[in-house]
C-alpha cells in the first residue's frame, strides 16, 4: 500500500509505562485522559533525515518508533456515530518515527520546535488493519541493533478507548493518522545514523527506513537594529 499523506498528525505521549519511567516522567493516570499533542504534516519526510542545528547550541534528539493508525472515516462532533467497534473506523496501520528534541521539550512548554521541526516524523507504508488490535508489534533499529520492542497490549491507552476519547471532541478526517506512543528504548541520534522501524500486523507488516545527517545552521529570531 502507499505512504499515508494525512492533513493532521495526531500523537499520544507517554503511552507505555516503560518509557515514561526511562525519561522520569510521570505516568499518566488512566483515570484521566492520554496525553495528546500535534505534529504539523510540514514535519514528515521519508527516507533521509537532517538533525536541526539550534542557535541555542548542541541539543539532544530522540528516534521513538510507534505504531501509526490511519482513519478510514471522519472522527469526532458532527461526524457519524462511531460503529459498535470503533476499531473499524481505522483503515490501516504504518510504522512510524517521531522525532523529539529532548532539550527543546524541558526548555519550551509548546512543543512546536521540539517535535515540529522539518524532517521530525516519518511515516512507512499503510497496511490493511488487523484484526486484534492488542496483537501489533513494533520494533526499533538504530544501526542494526534492535533497541525498541513493544506490543500494543502495553498501551495504558490501547486503541479502541482512544478513538472513543478522541471521537468525544476532537474533528479529524478520513486518512489523518495518529501516532499512537513509543515504547522504552528511546535513544540520541547523530549524524550517520540509521533507523529503521517496523510493525507487525497479523500476517501484514509495514516499515521504514531513514538516514541522518546534520543539518546546516539555523538563525535565531532576527532582532530590530
Amino acid at each position: 500500500m502507499s505512504i499515508p499523506q494525512p492533513r493532521q498528525i495526531l500523537c499520544v505521549g507517554r503511552n507505555y509505562a516503560a518509557h515514561a519511567a526511562e525519561l522520569g516522567n510521570a505516568v499518566p493516570s488512566t483515570s484521566g485522559g492520554p496525553l495528546l499533542f500535534w505534529k504539523p504534516v510540514g514535519c514528515l519526510t521519508q527516507d533521509a533525515c537532517q538533525l536541526p542545528t539550534w542557535p541555542e547550541g548542541e541539543t539532544e534528539v530522540h528516534y521513538e518508533g510507534e505504531i501509526v493508525l490511519v482513519l478510514g472515516r471522519d472522527l469526532g462532533p458532527g461526524t457519524p456515530d462511531l460503529p459498535v467497534d470503533p476499531w473499524d473506523a481505522i483503515e490501516s496501520v504504518a510504522a512510524g518515527l517521531d522525532l523529539s528534541d529532548r532539550t527543546l521539550q524541558k526548555k519550551e512548554p509548546q512543543w512546536v520546535r521540539a517535535k515540529g521541526f522539518a524532517d521530525a516524523g516519518v511515516l512507512g507504508p499503510a497496511t490493511p488493519r488487523p484484526t486484534d488490535p492488542l496483537a501489533l508489534r513494533v520494533r526499533t533499529w538504530k544501526n542494526d541493533e534492535l533497541v525498541q520492542d513493544g506490543t500494543s497490549d502495553l498501551l495504558l491507552f490501547p486503541f479502541r478507548g482512544l478513538i472513543r476519547y478522541v471521537h468525544g471532541f476532537l474533528r479529524l478526517y478520513a486518512g489523518d493518522v495518529i501516532y499512537t506512543g513509543t515504547p522504552a528504548g528511546v535513544g540520541r541520534l547523530a549524524p550517520a545514523d540509521r533507523v529503521r522501524v517496523r510493525i507487525d500486523a497479523g500476517e501484514a507488516s509495514s516499515e521504514l527506513s531513514v538516514s541522518f545527517s546534520a543539518g546546516p545552521p539555523i538563525a535565531g529570531f532576527p532582532r530590530e537594529s
